[in-house]
């Protein structure tokens, strides 16, 4: 009953004072719910949807999607570089969480939120893939992605707007503003196809090279006098990027280091 309470309270009563009042933090269900409604679009709604209609073409949408989601991102970088992460943030081995109103920190816990905003736009890439038939990318992989990148997101800005989520944040930036110039250069045509085709072998890569650095960089808290978060809170954190990493290896593996055939 006392870890019950505890948790409730935790769960409710120790939000980051700073963030508390953004749209979507404080509230313990809107998230959820924003979560559970893709998923029942992706997994029964779409599908039930488009079961007797041939698929969507929505080649000019996913231009103009794809071109926010550059921008957005490349803004993102900007913000946290600007803000001070790398010159006004003690990034290694600090002694205190830094949830002060001073400058960067307060901006960086805003950059946080924004980037929280961010991945609820990525859901409608998933859309896209409904309304066009493309099943098979709307994988265990790319849910559970989706899934937890947006609901540690909304923990991470609602208890730790900090350096560590500020940093995790700005390199996901950084791997996004790549991954939607390859889709949107792939949207331009075949012959666009073939000359980018070789990078998206080289994103996946890039992809899981991030997921080794946050886990290295992650792996600091547990020294002594380090404390860029709270241990429960870094081995949920590590936890899910070890099973992202292990997903995204095992799609490297099936998508391009198949056995080749024997003539």
């Amino acid at each position: 009953m006392d870890l019950l309470q505890e948790v409730q309270h935790l769960w409710t009563k120790q939000l980051d004072p700073r963030v508390v009042d953004l749209p979507l933090i404080q509230s313990s269900y809107h998230v959820p719910l924003i979560i559970f409604a893709y998923l029942y679009f992706v997994l029964k709604c779409g599908p039930r949807f488009m079961k007797n209609r041939g698929p969507y073409s929505l080649k000019t949408f996913m231009k103009l999607y794809n071109i926010i989601q550059i921008v957005a991102n490349a803004w993102l970088v900007y913000d946290h570089i600007d803000a001070g992460l790398f010159t006004n943030s003690k990034l290694i081995c600090p002694s205190v969480l830094d949830y002060s109103y001073d400058y960067t920190p307060m901006r960086l816990s805003r950059s946080a939120y924004y980037y929280f905003l961010l991945k609820i736009l990525d859901y409608v890439e998933t859309g896209i893939f409904v309304l066009r038939k493309k099943n098979n990318q709307v994988s265990g992989l790319h849910l559970y992605h989706h899934v937890s990148t947006l609901f540690l997101a909304w923990l991470g800005v609602r208890y730790v707007a900090i350096a560590l989520l500020s940093l995790s944040c700005m390199i996901n930036s950084f791997i996004h503003m790549i991954m939607y110039t390859y889709y949107f250069l792939a949207a331009c045509g075949p012959n666009v196809q073939k000359v980018v085709a070789s990078m998206k072998q080289w994103i996946t890569k890039a992809q899981m090279v991030q997921f080794v650095i946050l886990i290295l960089y992650a792996l600091q808290s547990f020294l002594p006098g380090c404390k860029i978060a709270e241990h429960w809170e870094m081995i949920i954190y590590i936890g899910n990027i070890m099973m992202n990493f292990y997903l995204f290896y095992n799609f490297y593996q099936k998508s391009y280091n198949k056995p080749k055939r024997k003539i």
